[in-house]
């Protein structure tokens, strides 16, 4: 849905056509956003050559052969996040990509929110950044927590916080020593973990997720980070930067938006028609779950791990 009314601000985007297991839903969503037909299977959509761009919005585990199907097409792929239940899935998705000269994205909004951006500029040589992913519990019964179907609270949002790790940091993840296991989840997900990579350029990133309840104050997303510049902390949903500077007593505050969603898709848009973006890629994708990945084997192994191994 978000994703749909963020086109419908774009005036270079149409919805042209969806598709749902669900039928109920296809049709509700088709009525609220003037969309052309509903598609009878995903193919139809592929196989149409009036349209030049899909969105893989489905079940985590219907991703990679979606987009094995998509990128067939020739289309311009936006894939949400994460890409797959495993860095090996996530791996086949970003060789897949390799057959495919399109933009070809993975959903990673945090990216675009003006406060992520604000912080770059003003932390751009980090020494640590931490990252925290706190929710409250989710519901059993909730897809998404679902072993076969989304992986759970960890692997699903889990990926957000890697990615703007290595974002943040500008560097490939080495080495990650991770503590992760399923403390309370019915469904036996591993449901909260807490890990610290090394990087390529020494800077050390910590992340902390997990639906044991909401961070008071902080709120569900809080981002700190430490450079030479000084210190950094972000909060309320990542819309609200505080900055010191090193060696200063003054402290200033930035207020930004929740605006990832739109930039992201009008990022995708823009690339689309020839603009020059830097964008998520597949490969982006893949070493965001990569991290997940190895932080929990680390666990299972106790011990430090290769991130790519």
């Amino acid at each position: 849905m978000l994703h749909a009314e963020s086109l419908q601000k774009l005036p270079n985007a149409s919805l042209d056509a969806c598709f749902d297991i669900n039928e109920k839903k296809a049709q509700s969503f088709r009525e609220r956003f003037n969309v052309r037909y509903v598609a009878s299977n995903p193919g139809e959509i592929f196989e149409d050559s009036k349209i030049d761009a899909v969105y893989i919005a489905s079940t985590t585990d219907s991703h990679l052969s979606l987009f094995r199907q998509a990128v067939k097409s020739g289309k311009h792929i936006l894939v949400e996040k994460p890409l797959a239940l495993s860095a090996e899935q996530a791996y086949e998705i970003y060789q897949l990509s390799l057959q495919s000269k399109s933009i070809l994205m993975t959903a990673f909004k945090f990216r675009f929110y003006s406060m992520i951006q604000k912080a770059r500029q003003l932390i751009h040589d980090p020494i640590m950044a931490t990252i925290h992913i706190i929710d409250d519990p989710w519901s059993s019964d909730f897809w998404a927590n679902q072993p076969n179907k989304g992986g759970g609270n960890v692997i699903s949002q889990g990926v957000h916080g890697t990615d703007l790790l290595r974002f943040l940091i500008d560097a490939e993840p080495e080495l990650v020593f991770g503590i992760a296991k399923n403390y309370h989840q019915p469904t036996e997900v591993i449901d909260n973990l807490s890990a610290t990579f090394r990087f390529k350029n020494d800077s050390a990133g910590n992340l902390v997720v997990g639906d044991c309840g909401t961070a008071p104050l902080v709120s569900k997303f809080m981002v700190q980070l430490s450079g030479r510049q000084g210190t950094i902390i972000l909060i309320d949903r990542l819309t609200e930067l505080y900055f010191k500077p090193m060696h200063e007593k003054q402290i200033i505050h930035f207020q930004g938006e929740a605006d990832g969603i739109f930039q992201e898709n009008k990022n995708f848009i823009d690339a689309i028609l020839g603009d020059e973006c830097d964008y998520p890629t597949i490969w982006d994708g893949f070493v965001a779950q990569a991290m997940i990945d190895s932080a929990i084997r680390s666990s299972h192994q106790n011990k430090a791990v290769c991130v790519f191994d």
